[in-house]
């Protein structure tokens, strides 16, 4: 086959190719493109013979851009591949995967750089809208649905991990159920949204006083469970204490009726090798003697 002939397969190759291709020199100024360049980035081209590669490319691109058409021109980078966002005469912007290798003269040195690129624009937003769907699929199975806090699963893995710490490394920890006081007769008085809506309002009040090293959870109906680490029995109850009496002073109102509502909270400490059943079950009692004592008040079995 001739060199003339080569040369005409290479030129439909280039023109009839559905993977764009736009050639420049060093400087990244457009020499050559083909009719799919043109159609992805919309110039014709005429008008892309006047552009430089920094014009297609998104403002936050151009300084990687430019280091890597240095590296091709000066042989530090054999060719690159990556996947970029490019900009359209439109100024709409589109995801590509782009590989960019040098052209060499007869001496070896480079003298163009030639990009293909192929639009991959549909796939990157579906797997983000994939990735932003699987990020909400996990926190429902993670989180109660009404209050936003761990669900009983979520904050059992939790109690399990922080249990596994404190055996392997002799640390004290706590585990604390709270209960809320005579909640059922906000249902029957009020109405089970207003009792939602106590709910709500409990679970700010949580996240609004337990640490960043806290957890807490939905255990069931308006039952809690937390998990407080790295603290001795002393820090579990001031922060127990800070939500109880938090708790205590908010003025709840629902379809203009106004009334209070207090917690009751029972913590089980432990220095010792126990099981995370017993944790619950003693603070299960720590809840109970605190609700046959009176109610609104927090008390911590230590062991």
């Amino acid at each position: 086959m001739s060199e003339l002939e080569i040369s005409r397969i290479y030129s439909k190759v280039f023109q009839s190719s559905m993977v764009a291709i736009g050639i420049t020199d060093i400087e990244g100024n457009y020499i050559m493109v083909n009719p799919a360049w043109c159609n992805f980035m919309g110039y014709t081209e005429e008008e892309a013979l006047k552009l430089n590669v920094n014009d297609v490319t998104v403002e936050e691109d151009i300084k990687r851009s430019d280091r890597s058409m240095k590296n091709l021109a000066n042989g530090t980078a054999a060719s690159i591949r990556i996947k970029r966002q490019f900009k359209r005469k439109d100024g709409k912007v589109f995801w590509a995967e782009l590989h960019v290798s040098p052209l060499l003269d007869d001496d070896g040195q480079t003298d163009g750089i030639i990009g293909m690129l192929i639009n991959i624009d549909r796939q990157v937003k579906a797997e983000k809208k994939q990735k932003v769907l699987n990020r909400k699929l996990e926190k429902l199975a993670r989180h109660d649905p009404l209050t936003g806090l761990y669900n009983r699963r979520a904050i059992s893995e939790i109690m399990e991990r922080q249990h596994r710490i404190a055996k392997r490394y002799s640390r004290g920890f706590a585990v604390a159920v709270a209960d809320l006081d005579d909640f059922k007769q906000i249902n029957d008085t009020y109405g089970h949204q207003c009792g939602d809506m106590v709910l709500k309002r409990l679970a700010q009040i949580f996240l609004k006083w337990i640490r960043d090293t806290d957890s807490v959870g939905r255990w069931g109906g308006e039952e809690f469970l937390f998990v407080f680490a790295e603290t001795d029995c002393d820090g579990a109850i001031t922060v127990a204490e800070r939500i109880r009496k938090s708790l205590d002073a908010e003025l709840f109102e629902w379809d203009g009726h106004k009334f209070r509502i207090s917690i009751t909270i029972g913590i089980s400490y432990r220095t010792q090798q126990t099981t995370i059943q017993e944790m619950i079950e003693e603070a299960d009692k720590a809840t109970y003697e605190g609700k046959a004592n009176g109610k609104n008040q927090v008390v911590c079995k230590r062991y």
